[in-house]
């Protein structure tokens, strides 16, 4: 190594000394005062503490600075970390124009430390100052504790549940004013019946009865108990109503099934999360379904599915399609509306009738109309036969009912007036029964004779009349009154046949 590179490098080390003053010499003209030393560095006490921002975020910072701020990063963070003690902190740093400002506590007369922000230069200083002599950041760091301790007992003493403490020996040594009002001296009767953890970090729960001290009715409190190293924390909630809802609840669900199990009808009742809740057992006879697997709470489409897996419902031509009907019908429960007849093979029908309800549980209905379907069969084929014999009379007949309609009339009346009430859309009352009559076959006297009797109460037995017309002849008419008010009008149109004797068996 030569002689001027050791001058080269004795220059190099030169000017980097001089740089590291003049860099610390504008870093302490910009932070002021910075700390204030009085004499050695093992007695200086520190009372003010500086934070550096460039662009807002932290850019330098004396050796202590964020000793208790955590993970402060930026002016948002220390301005949260600040604004419990100090107040009107603006929410941006200054730009870079030269400025100061000067912030002061809540309670400038018992704290007198203040907050400076100074900018210059495209950086801003933060500046702490406390007169007392420590740490200025450790201690608004232990008054904001002490303002958060605070804060959460008011808390706790205001909490509308009540919460005490024990030792380890079950002592309380504190409870707040809910627990005062709450249990009053059935605290004592409280623990005797709590269960309290072993182990810390453990909790518990229990519901316990208390004797009302005036009267008596009955307090039921939910008590939560946390372990603790040091004891224990309990948290008690007056659950009396919720209580006596579930109470009348289950009264109700067992009135409910007491009556639903003496009904003919099955009935299945899902939830809104579409399992089965409720049957009776009607529903187990109807269905053959075993109790085991209703008491299982199937699902609603698990439910069905058995039901055609054994042949108790028909199966649909589009199983798919019967499924989307079923949960549209489920969705739709403002207005949705299920009804169907199941005609099984075994000769068994059923009329299962579904209702959605809006909270999204749905009820089902099966009833077993074998016996009404077989009747109105009966009563069709009866009806059937009585129209097929009244046809085949060589009388033309017309029926009116007790409310002066005409109800039915055989074939040959309506070839006969050319009028049929079956086939009409409106009905055929006895005006109108007259005025057909009276233009097909006029008479001066006798229609009106028939409406007149037929409306009024003085038909009290058959009346009479022959009409004599120009293309068929003398016409029989005849007015009979049947029984529950109804009348008969007919019409012979032939002559009875000769009786023929039955000759004689040859021997």
């Amino acid at each position: 190594m030569d002689g001027n590179t050791v001058f080269n490098l004795a220059g190099i080390f030169a000017i980097s000394v001089i740089g590291s003053l003049v860099v610390l010499w504008i870093f302490g003209a910009v932070l002021g005062s910075g700390r204030r030393s009085k004499g050695t560095l093992a007695s200086q006490a520190v009372t003010e503490n500086t934070i550096l921002f460039r662009n807002g975020v932290i850019d330098g910072h004396d050796l202590n600075a964020l000793s208790a701020l955590g993970t402060v990063e930026d002016w948002n963070d220390l301005r949260a970390w600040l604004s419990d003690r100090f107040a009107d902190l603006p929410e941006y740093l200054p730009d870079d124009q030269t400025q100061t400002s000067t912030y002061h506590t809540h309670d400038r007369i018992n704290d007198e430390a203040t907050v400076t922000i100074a900018a210059s230069k495209g950086m801003t200083c933060v500046t702490l100052v406390d007169p007392i002599e420590c740490q200025p950041v450790d201690r608004h760091q232990a008054m904001r504790l002490k303002t958060a301790q605070a804060e959460d007992h008011l808390a706790l003493m205001t909490a509308p549940c009540a919460i005490w403490k024990t030792n380890t020996e079950g002592v309380v040594t504190w409870r707040n004013a809910a627990c005062t009002r709450l249990l009053g001296e059935q605290l004592g009767h409280v623990m005797e019946n709590v269960e309290i953890p072993e182990e810390p970090s453990d909790s518990a729960s229990s519901r316990i009865a208390i004797p009302h001290p005036h009267g008596n009715a009955t307090i039921w409190c939910d008590v939560d108990v946390f372990s603790t190293e040091r004891g224990a924390i309990h948290y008690a909630t007056d659950v009396t109503n919720a209580v006596h809802a579930e109470a009348a609840q289950r009264e109700f669900v067992q009135t409910l099934t007491k009556t639903f199990a003496n009904l003919t009808t099955g009935l299945a009742i899902f939830d809104r999360n579409k399992q089965l809740a409720l049957f009776n057992p009607a529903l187990v006879d109807l269905t053959a379904l075993p109790a085991e697997f209703l008491s299982g709470r199937p699902s609603l489409m698990s439910f069905f599915d058995n039901l055609r897996d054994r042949q108790v419902m028909p199966e649909p031509k589009n199983y798919a399609d019967w499924r989307a009907q079923i949960n549209a019908m489920i969705e739709t429960a403002s207005d949705g509306f299920y009804q169907e007849t199941w005609s099984l093979p075994s000769g068994v029908t059923y009329r299962v009738t579904g209702r959605p309800h809006p909270d999204g549980a749905v009820a089902f209905l099966f009833e077993d109309i074998t016996a009404e379907i077989s009747l109105t069969r009966r009563f069709r084929a009866q009806n059937d036969l009585r129209q097929s014999v009244i046809d085949k009379l060589d009388h033309a007949v017309a029926v009116i009912a007790a409310n002066n309609v005409v109800i039915f009339c055989n074939a040959t009346w309506t070839d006969m007036f050319g009028v049929d009430p079956d086939t009409s859309f409106a009905e055929l009352g006895i005006r109108d029964l007259v005025t057909i009559c009276a233009q097909k076959y006029p008479h001066p006297d006798f229609w009106q004779t028939v409406e007149t009797l037929v409306t009024g109460p003085s038909l009290a037995g058959p009346v009479e009349e022959v009409i004599d017309t120009e293309t068929a002849g003398p016409l029989h008419c005849r007015l009979v009154p049947v029984v529950g008010g109804a009348a008969i009008i007919c019409h012979p149109i032939s002559q009875p046949a000769r009786s023929v004797k039955p000759e004689p068996v040859a021997s």
